[in-house]
Protein backbone atom coordinates (compact mmCIF):
# COMPACT_ATOMS: atom_id res chain seq x y z
CA UNK A 1 0.00 0.00 0.00
CA UNK A 2 2.63 2.56 0.70
CA UNK A 3 4.65 1.79 -2.37
CA UNK A 4 1.95 2.89 -4.54
CA UNK A 5 1.21 5.57 -2.82
CA UNK A 6 5.15 6.62 -2.61
CA UNK A 7 4.58 5.72 -7.00
CA UNK A 8 1.50 8.02 -6.92
CA UNK A 9 3.55 10.63 -5.20
CA UNK A 10 6.52 10.28 -7.31
CA UNK A 11 4.54 10.71 -10.81
CA UNK A 12 2.18 13.50 -9.43
CA UNK A 13 5.22 15.36 -8.90
CA UNK A 14 6.63 14.59 -12.17
CA UNK A 15 3.54 15.79 -13.85
CA UNK A 16 3.92 18.95 -11.62
CA UNK A 17 7.53 19.35 -12.75
CA UNK A 18 6.53 19.17 -16.49
CA UNK A 19 3.20 21.04 -16.34
CA UNK A 20 5.10 23.30 -14.47
CA UNK A 21 8.18 24.19 -17.34
CA UNK A 22 5.91 23.94 -20.31
CA UNK A 23 4.81 27.72 -20.25
CA UNK A 24 8.64 28.46 -20.39
CA UNK A 25 10.01 26.59 -23.07
CA UNK A 26 6.70 27.67 -25.10
CA UNK A 27 7.92 31.19 -24.52
CA UNK A 28 11.96 30.43 -26.12
CA UNK A 29 10.12 29.25 -29.30
CA UNK A 30 11.03 31.59 -32.47
CA UNK A 31 7.58 32.72 -33.80
CA UNK A 32 9.39 32.93 -37.48
CA UNK A 33 10.49 29.23 -37.12
CA UNK A 34 8.00 26.41 -38.11
CA UNK A 35 9.60 23.68 -36.19
CA UNK A 36 11.47 24.39 -32.88
CA UNK A 37 13.39 21.40 -31.24
CA UNK A 38 15.30 23.27 -28.55
CA UNK A 39 17.17 26.29 -27.60
CA UNK A 40 20.26 26.16 -29.33
CA UNK A 41 18.32 25.83 -32.57
CA UNK A 42 16.77 29.28 -31.45
CA UNK A 43 19.76 30.77 -30.72
CA UNK A 44 21.47 29.31 -33.91
CA UNK A 45 19.35 30.88 -35.74
CA UNK A 46 19.41 34.25 -34.47
CA UNK A 47 23.54 34.04 -35.11
CA UNK A 48 22.70 33.45 -39.09
CA UNK A 49 20.05 36.49 -38.74
CA UNK A 50 22.66 38.41 -37.26
CA UNK A 51 25.67 37.25 -39.84
CA UNK A 52 23.06 37.91 -42.76
CA UNK A 53 22.60 41.52 -41.53
CA UNK A 54 26.59 42.02 -41.10
CA UNK A 55 26.80 40.83 -44.85
CA UNK A 56 24.21 42.95 -46.35
CA UNK A 57 25.45 46.06 -44.84
CA UNK A 58 27.96 48.13 -47.77
CA UNK A 59 31.13 48.87 -46.70
CA UNK A 60 31.81 52.59 -47.05
CA UNK A 61 34.62 53.60 -48.69
CA UNK A 62 35.90 56.83 -48.25
CA UNK A 63 35.88 59.51 -51.12
CA UNK A 64 39.60 60.22 -53.11
CA UNK A 65 40.46 64.20 -53.30
CA UNK A 66 40.73 65.44 -56.64
CA UNK A 67 44.40 67.61 -56.57
CA UNK A 68 44.32 68.75 -59.82
CA UNK A 69 42.48 69.23 -63.83
CA UNK A 70 43.85 69.57 -67.34
CA UNK A 71 41.23 69.90 -69.98
CA UNK A 72 41.83 68.57 -73.66
CA UNK A 73 40.78 70.68 -76.91
CA UNK A 74 40.50 67.54 -78.72
CA UNK A 75 39.28 64.26 -77.70
CA UNK A 76 41.56 61.10 -78.23
CA UNK A 77 40.02 57.64 -78.47
CA UNK A 78 40.77 54.85 -76.63
CA UNK A 79 39.61 51.07 -74.98
CA UNK A 80 39.73 50.17 -71.59
CA UNK A 81 42.12 47.18 -71.31
CA UNK A 82 41.15 46.24 -67.63
CA UNK A 83 40.55 47.53 -64.58
CA UNK A 84 37.19 49.72 -63.73
CA UNK A 85 35.62 53.15 -64.79
CA UNK A 86 34.36 55.11 -61.53
CA UNK A 87 31.21 57.67 -61.88
CA UNK A 88 33.01 60.24 -59.94
CA UNK A 89 36.35 61.60 -59.35
CA UNK A 90 35.95 60.68 -55.51
CA UNK A 91 36.65 56.40 -57.31
CA UNK A 92 34.27 55.19 -54.34
CA UNK A 93 31.44 53.90 -56.76
CA UNK A 94 32.03 51.79 -60.21
CA UNK A 95 29.98 51.85 -63.10
CA UNK A 96 31.60 48.84 -64.54
CA UNK A 97 34.47 46.83 -65.64
CA UNK A 98 36.90 46.76 -68.47
CA UNK A 99 34.19 43.21 -69.48
CA UNK A 100 31.28 44.95 -69.22
CA UNK A 101 32.28 48.11 -71.86
CA UNK A 102 34.69 45.58 -74.13
CA UNK A 103 33.15 47.14 -77.23
CA UNK A 104 33.01 50.55 -76.29
CA UNK A 105 35.29 53.34 -77.22
CA UNK A 106 36.35 56.09 -74.64
CA UNK A 107 37.59 59.72 -74.96
CA UNK A 108 39.17 60.98 -73.39
CA UNK A 109 38.17 64.95 -72.07
CA UNK A 110 40.70 66.09 -69.09
CA UNK A 111 43.83 64.43 -67.39
CA UNK A 112 43.00 64.82 -63.30
CA UNK A 113 45.44 63.72 -60.68
CA UNK A 114 43.85 62.08 -57.92
CA UNK A 115 44.52 61.60 -54.30
CA UNK A 116 43.47 58.14 -53.07
CA UNK A 117 44.93 58.56 -49.48
CA UNK A 118 42.33 58.31 -48.02
CA UNK A 119 41.78 54.97 -49.59
CA UNK A 120 44.98 53.39 -47.86
CA UNK A 121 47.03 54.43 -51.58
CA UNK A 122 48.38 57.20 -53.79
CA UNK A 123 48.44 59.79 -55.96
CA UNK A 124 47.60 59.01 -59.50
CA UNK A 125 46.68 60.14 -62.83
CA UNK A 126 43.27 59.25 -64.13
CA UNK A 127 41.23 60.47 -67.40
CA UNK A 128 37.66 61.64 -67.38
CA UNK A 129 36.42 60.27 -70.20
CA UNK A 130 33.08 60.07 -72.36
CA UNK A 131 31.69 57.06 -74.40
CA UNK A 132 31.57 57.19 -78.30
CA UNK A 133 27.81 58.07 -78.14
CA UNK A 134 28.14 60.49 -74.87
CA UNK A 135 25.82 58.15 -72.55
CA UNK A 136 28.17 56.53 -70.30
CA UNK A 137 30.80 59.22 -68.41
CA UNK A 138 33.57 58.66 -65.58
CA UNK A 139 37.05 58.08 -64.44
CA UNK A 140 39.72 55.66 -65.30
CA UNK A 141 43.37 55.27 -64.48
CA UNK A 142 45.32 55.90 -67.39
CA UNK A 143 47.06 52.34 -66.95
CA UNK A 144 44.23 50.80 -67.62
CA UNK A 145 43.63 52.38 -71.09
CA UNK A 146 44.58 51.95 -74.16
CA UNK A 147 45.07 53.59 -78.07
CA UNK A 148 42.43 52.23 -80.14
CA UNK A 149 45.39 51.04 -82.60
CA UNK A 150 47.04 48.49 -79.53
CA UNK A 151 45.50 45.64 -78.35
CA UNK A 152 42.95 43.27 -79.18
CA UNK A 153 39.79 45.77 -79.73
CA UNK A 154 37.37 44.28 -81.17
CA UNK A 155 34.71 45.92 -82.74
CA UNK A 156 34.61 44.03 -86.10
CA UNK A 157 30.83 45.10 -88.06
CA UNK A 158 28.28 42.44 -89.26
CA UNK A 159 29.70 40.56 -92.50
CA UNK A 160 33.09 42.22 -92.10
CA UNK A 161 34.26 38.30 -92.64
CA UNK A 162 33.85 39.12 -96.08
CA UNK A 163 37.57 40.68 -95.48
CA UNK A 164 39.07 37.70 -93.18
CA UNK A 165 42.60 37.46 -93.69
CA UNK A 166 42.60 40.51 -96.42
CA UNK A 167 45.00 42.76 -96.21
CA UNK A 168 44.20 46.61 -97.41
CA UNK A 169 46.15 49.65 -98.76
CA UNK A 170 44.73 53.03 -98.24
CA UNK A 171 46.32 55.42 -100.51
CA UNK A 172 45.28 59.05 -100.24
CA UNK A 173 45.96 62.89 -98.96
CA UNK A 174 46.46 63.81 -95.48
CA UNK A 175 42.91 63.21 -94.93
CA UNK A 176 43.66 59.65 -95.04
CA UNK A 177 47.04 59.93 -93.77
CA UNK A 178 45.12 61.36 -90.29
CA UNK A 179 46.05 64.50 -89.97
CA UNK A 180 44.09 66.64 -87.81
CA UNK A 181 45.26 70.18 -88.79
CA UNK A 182 47.74 69.98 -86.61
CA UNK A 183 49.46 66.79 -85.66
CA UNK A 184 49.09 63.59 -87.52
CA UNK A 185 47.16 61.22 -85.12
CA UNK A 186 47.41 57.56 -84.64
CA UNK A 187 43.45 57.38 -84.91
CA UNK A 188 42.67 57.89 -88.36
CA UNK A 189 40.12 56.47 -90.46
CA UNK A 190 42.63 53.92 -91.33
CA UNK A 191 42.78 52.59 -88.15
CA UNK A 192 39.42 52.67 -87.09
CA UNK A 193 38.92 50.80 -90.63
CA UNK A 194 41.18 47.71 -89.63
CA UNK A 195 39.20 47.24 -86.65
CA UNK A 196 35.87 47.68 -88.43
CA UNK A 197 36.78 45.39 -90.90
CA UNK A 198 38.91 42.76 -88.79
CA UNK A 199 41.86 42.66 -90.47
CA UNK A 200 45.03 44.33 -91.39
CA UNK A 201 45.62 47.66 -92.99
CA UNK A 202 48.32 49.80 -94.53
CA UNK A 203 48.10 53.28 -94.63
CA UNK A 204 49.98 54.99 -97.89
CA UNK A 205 48.99 58.25 -97.99
CA UNK A 206 50.88 61.38 -97.18
CA UNK A 207 50.29 64.54 -96.15
CA UNK A 208 49.77 67.24 -99.04
CA UNK A 209 49.76 64.72 -102.10
CA UNK A 210 48.25 64.72 -105.11
CA UNK A 211 46.39 63.01 -107.55
CA UNK A 212 47.88 64.86 -110.81
CA UNK A 213 51.02 66.30 -111.17
CA UNK A 214 52.05 68.82 -108.89
CA UNK A 215 55.31 69.67 -110.55
CA UNK A 216 57.53 71.35 -107.85
CA UNK A 217 55.20 70.50 -105.13
CA UNK A 218 54.83 66.71 -105.59
CA UNK A 219 55.37 64.42 -102.48
CA UNK A 220 55.71 61.02 -102.36
CA UNK A 221 52.45 59.93 -101.50
CA UNK A 222 51.54 61.19 -105.29
CA UNK A 223 49.14 58.58 -106.59
CA UNK A 224 51.03 57.89 -109.66
CA UNK A 225 54.25 57.59 -107.30
CA UNK A 226 52.42 55.53 -104.96
CA UNK A 227 51.07 53.23 -107.23
CA UNK A 228 54.60 52.78 -109.04
CA UNK A 229 56.28 52.18 -105.35
CA UNK A 230 53.83 49.66 -104.54
CA UNK A 231 53.86 45.86 -105.50
CA UNK A 232 49.52 45.22 -105.56
CA UNK A 233 50.50 41.39 -105.73
CA UNK A 234 50.25 41.38 -101.91
CA UNK A 235 47.20 43.32 -101.13
CA UNK A 236 43.54 42.35 -101.68
CA UNK A 237 42.18 45.47 -101.58
CA UNK A 238 43.20 49.32 -102.01
CA UNK A 239 40.98 52.41 -101.39
CA UNK A 240 42.17 55.68 -103.31
CA UNK A 241 41.05 59.00 -101.95
CA UNK A 242 43.14 61.73 -103.42
CA UNK A 243 41.92 65.09 -105.19
CA UNK A 244 41.26 68.27 -102.55
CA UNK A 245 45.13 69.22 -102.74
CA UNK A 246 45.01 69.78 -106.73
CA UNK A 247 42.01 71.49 -106.37
CA UNK A 248 43.53 73.83 -104.08
CA UNK A 249 46.75 74.04 -104.78
CA UNK A 250 47.23 72.95 -108.77
CA UNK A 251 46.26 74.80 -112.03
CA UNK A 252 45.69 70.72 -113.09
CA UNK A 253 42.67 70.68 -115.56
CA UNK A 254 39.77 68.03 -114.69
CA UNK A 255 41.11 66.17 -118.11
CA UNK A 256 44.43 65.88 -116.78
CA UNK A 257 43.50 64.54 -113.60
CA UNK A 258 40.56 61.94 -114.76
CA UNK A 259 43.29 60.86 -117.63
CA UNK A 260 46.08 60.30 -114.20
CA UNK A 261 43.16 58.54 -112.43
CA UNK A 262 41.83 56.18 -115.09
CA UNK A 263 46.03 55.03 -115.92
CA UNK A 264 46.81 54.38 -112.26
CA UNK A 265 43.82 52.24 -111.87
CA UNK A 266 44.05 50.42 -114.89
CA UNK A 267 47.95 49.62 -113.83
CA UNK A 268 46.83 48.13 -110.54
CA UNK A 269 44.41 46.16 -111.96
CA UNK A 270 47.20 45.09 -114.48
CA UNK A 271 49.10 44.33 -111.80
CA UNK A 272 46.75 42.12 -109.53
CA UNK A 273 43.56 41.05 -111.86
CA UNK A 274 41.53 40.10 -108.36
CA UNK A 275 42.27 43.60 -106.51
CA UNK A 276 39.30 45.12 -104.75
CA UNK A 277 39.66 48.82 -104.98
CA UNK A 278 37.34 51.32 -103.98
CA UNK A 279 36.96 55.01 -104.72
CA UNK A 280 36.61 57.91 -101.89
CA UNK A 281 35.52 60.97 -103.30
CA UNK A 282 36.85 64.21 -101.54
CA UNK A 283 35.26 65.47 -98.67
CA UNK A 284 33.98 69.44 -98.20
CA UNK A 285 36.17 71.79 -97.57
CA UNK A 286 35.92 75.46 -95.81
CA UNK A 287 38.40 78.25 -96.81
CA UNK A 288 37.88 81.08 -95.20
CA UNK A 289 35.40 79.88 -93.55
CA UNK A 290 33.24 79.00 -97.00
CA UNK A 291 31.81 75.97 -98.25
CA UNK A 292 34.07 75.17 -101.54
CA UNK A 293 31.11 73.02 -103.22
CA UNK A 294 30.67 75.36 -105.89
CA UNK A 295 33.57 77.79 -105.77
CA UNK A 296 36.13 77.43 -108.51
CA UNK A 297 39.20 76.89 -107.76
CA UNK A 298 43.11 77.28 -109.40
CA UNK A 299 42.23 74.83 -112.23
CA UNK A 300 38.76 76.37 -113.45
CA UNK A 301 36.43 73.56 -111.41
CA UNK A 302 34.41 73.52 -108.29
CA UNK A 303 34.50 70.98 -105.91
CA UNK A 304 31.23 69.42 -107.67
CA UNK A 305 33.05 69.45 -111.02
CA UNK A 306 35.99 67.49 -108.86
CA UNK A 307 34.01 64.83 -107.73
CA UNK A 308 31.75 63.82 -110.52
CA UNK A 309 34.88 63.83 -112.81
CA UNK A 310 36.84 61.37 -110.20
CA UNK A 311 33.18 59.72 -110.07
CA UNK A 312 32.88 58.75 -113.99
CA UNK A 313 36.36 57.60 -114.10
CA UNK A 314 35.63 55.30 -111.28
CA UNK A 315 32.42 53.72 -112.77
CA UNK A 316 34.12 53.05 -115.98
CA UNK A 317 36.65 50.99 -114.29
CA UNK A 318 33.60 49.33 -112.64
CA UNK A 319 35.03 50.65 -109.17
CA UNK A 320 32.82 51.31 -106.64
CA UNK A 321 33.13 55.31 -105.49
CA UNK A 322 31.67 56.47 -102.18
CA UNK A 323 30.35 59.99 -102.49
CA UNK A 324 30.30 61.73 -99.20
CA UNK A 325 26.74 63.49 -99.69
CA UNK A 326 25.00 60.19 -101.03
CA UNK A 327 26.54 58.32 -97.91
CA UNK A 328 26.54 60.54 -94.99
CA UNK A 329 25.14 63.54 -96.62
CA UNK A 330 25.66 65.23 -92.33
CA UNK A 331 29.07 64.32 -91.49
CA UNK A 332 30.30 67.94 -92.86
CA UNK A 333 28.06 70.63 -93.40
CA UNK A 334 27.78 74.29 -92.96
CA UNK A 335 26.17 73.89 -89.48
CA UNK A 336 28.76 71.78 -88.38
CA UNK A 337 32.08 72.14 -89.77
CA UNK A 338 33.59 74.05 -87.15
CA UNK A 339 33.27 70.88 -84.34
CA UNK A 340 33.50 68.23 -87.34
CA UNK A 341 37.07 69.64 -88.74
CA UNK A 342 39.69 69.90 -86.18
CA UNK A 343 41.22 73.28 -88.15
CA UNK A 344 37.37 74.04 -88.67
CA UNK A 345 38.66 74.13 -92.52
CA UNK A 346 39.59 71.25 -93.80
CA UNK A 347 40.70 68.52 -91.49
CA UNK A 348 39.06 66.02 -89.32
CA UNK A 349 39.31 65.62 -85.56
CA UNK A 350 39.59 62.51 -84.02
CA UNK A 351 36.09 61.85 -83.70
CA UNK A 352 35.06 62.66 -87.21
CA UNK A 353 37.54 60.15 -88.36
CA UNK A 354 35.56 57.11 -86.23
CA UNK A 355 32.52 58.32 -87.79
CA UNK A 356 34.29 58.28 -91.47
CA UNK A 357 35.70 55.07 -90.77
CA UNK A 358 32.14 53.37 -89.83
CA UNK A 359 30.36 55.10 -93.21
CA UNK A 360 33.62 53.76 -95.35
CA UNK A 361 33.55 49.68 -93.59
CA UNK A 362 29.53 49.58 -94.47
CA UNK A 363 30.34 50.62 -97.85
CA UNK A 364 32.97 48.48 -98.45
CA UNK A 365 31.12 45.70 -96.93
CA UNK A 366 27.87 46.41 -98.94
CA UNK A 367 29.98 47.13 -101.76
CA UNK A 368 32.07 43.58 -101.67
CA UNK A 369 32.09 41.62 -104.79
CA UNK A 370 29.61 38.86 -104.67
CA UNK A 371 31.74 36.29 -106.03
CA UNK A 372 34.82 36.83 -103.84
CA UNK A 373 32.67 36.51 -100.83
CA UNK A 374 34.50 33.28 -98.72
CA UNK A 375 32.63 30.23 -98.27
CA UNK A 376 33.78 29.68 -95.05
CA UNK A 377 35.36 32.26 -92.32
CA UNK A 378 37.13 31.64 -88.95
CA UNK A 379 35.52 31.96 -85.69
CA UNK A 380 38.76 32.90 -84.10
CA UNK A 381 38.78 36.61 -82.85
CA UNK A 382 41.61 38.10 -85.04
CA UNK A 383 44.12 41.00 -83.69
CA UNK A 384 44.26 43.98 -86.39
CA UNK A 385 46.85 46.54 -86.66
CA UNK A 386 47.44 49.35 -88.70
CA UNK A 387 50.82 50.46 -90.07
CA UNK A 388 51.94 53.84 -91.96
CA UNK A 389 54.03 53.29 -94.53
CA UNK A 390 54.78 57.15 -95.10
CA UNK A 391 54.20 58.82 -92.49
CA UNK A 392 55.12 58.65 -88.43
CA UNK A 393 51.58 58.64 -86.87
CA UNK A 394 51.55 59.37 -83.19
CA UNK A 395 49.57 59.77 -80.27
CA UNK A 396 49.25 63.63 -79.34
CA UNK A 397 47.58 65.60 -77.64
CA UNK A 398 46.70 69.07 -79.27
CA UNK A 399 47.73 72.57 -77.17
CA UNK A 400 44.92 74.63 -78.83
CA UNK A 401 43.06 76.51 -76.45
CA UNK A 402 40.08 75.15 -74.99
CA UNK A 403 37.80 77.90 -75.43
CA UNK A 404 37.79 77.48 -79.27
CA UNK A 405 35.88 74.74 -79.10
Amino acid sequence: MKKHFYIATAVTAALGIAMFMAPANAASTDPTTTTPTSSSSSSSSTSTKSNATKDKTKKVIPAATLVSTESYDQPLPYHMKSGYIYTTSGLNKTLGSAKDFAKVTWYAYKKVVIDRSAQGKGTSVWYYVKSGNGKQTGYVWHGNLQDISEGTFDIAMKNSDYFSKDKIITMGDSITAGYDGYETLNSGYPTWLARYLGTTVDNAAYNGAFLGDAGEMATPGDLSTTVNDTNFAKYNVATIAYGTNDYGHTDNTIDQLKSILDSNIKKMKAENPKLIIYGFLPITRYDNNQNSDEVTGQGGYTMNDLRAAEAQVYQDNDVPVLNWNDVDPNLITDANHIDRFNDGRLHPAAKTYQLMARDIAKFMIDNFPQDQIKKTTSSKKKTTKTTNKTTTAKKTTSTKAASQY
